[in-house]
Order: structure tokens, then sequence, then C-alpha cells
């Protein structure tokens, strides 16, 4: 059994911390994350456990605190998808950067297996997803009704959205058979959606 950390107050996260904790994410593209103890990610961080306790009470803590950093990276593409909106000035090319920007330095397997063992991280992950959605229908709407988009059923095209963001970008089997990055295939599905929306 490893050491159970003492109830105390935490130091306050530093832009060191959010840099040593990202620099993880690499490193666990194909581990098993219900294995690791925070032994494991002490070696992982090249930090001592102590100084991770000082940060950090579990490893619970520190999934969450690394995917709600990175979702809060990705918060921007609201403001610029909103413009767009108003604007009609569509460029696939935006959302396609942010949403790759997301999937840097991830895996399908990995996102499985915060589901999996993490699902208070992976909370944080599916309510942003299920947000961009939400954020998508407006935007094929606006499309749709301002003339840049081909009258296709908006409900149809989130459902497509949907199973890729939903289901696709878990299914490991899938990328082991394209030996394709997450990145790669995001990028891949935007330029195919989109471009094939356009009048």
């Amino acid at each position: 059994m490893g050491r159970k950390s003492i109830l105390r107050n935490r130091k306050e996260k530093s832009k060191k911390v959010e840099q040593w904790t990202l620099a993880i994410l690499p490193k666990l593209k194909t581990t098993n994350l219900g294995n690791l103890t925070m032994d494991d990610l002490a070696l992982l961080m090249k930090k001592s456990k102590s100084t991770i306790y000082q940060y950090f009470t579990t490893k619970e803590e520190i999934f969450e605190y690394i995917t709600q950093t990175r979702i809060d990276n990705l918060n921007t593409y609201k403001a610029e998808i909103a413009m767009e909106v108003l604007q009609l000035n569509y460029n696939y090319e935006t959302l396609a950067r942010i949403l790759t920007e997301g999937a840097k330095d991830i895996s399908s397997f990995y996102l499985r297996q915060l589901e999996l063992h993490y699902p208070t991280a992976w909370k944080i992950i599916e309510d942003f997803l299920f947000g961009l959605l939400e954020d998508l229908k407006q935007f094929y709407i606006s499309g749709i009704e301002g003339g840049l988009f081909k009258p296709i059923s908006p409900e149809l095209l989130i459902k497509l959205d949907e199973y890729f963001i939903m289901q696709l970008i878990m299914d490991d089997t899938f990328f082991n058979k394209t030996q394709k990055t997450l990145e790669s295939i995001i990028k891949d599905y935007m330029f195919l959606k989109f471009e094939g929306l356009m009048k």
C-alpha cells in the first residue's frame, strides 16, 4: 500500500507545476492508468513524492488538474467560433487548430483509460465536448441560414460529430489499424466535414 498523504493545506499551483504535470502526457499514451501509483507519477514528473504532495492529495486530483488545465487552454475556441458565427467569416482551420491542440500528446487509449479510472477527470472533458457540440450546432444553423453551407440537416451533422467526438476518438482499435495519431485524424475529419459543407 502506498503512503497516504497527510491532510494539509496545499501550495498554490504555479506555471512550473502546470509544466511538469502536463509534461507527463506524452509518456502516458499507452499506459494503463489504473496501475499507476504515486511513485510512478513522481518518477514520470521527475519530482519527489514529497514535492508532489505539496500540491496534490491524490492521483485523482493530479489527473483532474491536468485535464482542467488542458480544457482551460482550449476554451479560447469559444470566442473565436462565436465571432465566426456572428460574422459568417468561416475558416474550418480555426476549429481544427484548436481541436488538434487539445489532442496534442494524447492518445485514444489514454482517453479511454481516463474515463475508466478517473471519471471525475473524464467528466471535465465530457462537459467540454458536449459544449462544443452545442456550439457546432449553432455554427451549422447560422452557416446554412446565411448561405455559407449547403442545406444539410444540422441534426445529421451534429449526430456525425457526436459519433466522432464521443466514440471514434476513444476507439484505440481503429487507431492501431490506421497507425494515425489522434491529431491527424481530427485534421482529416475537419477537412472532410467542412470542405464538404461549403457551397
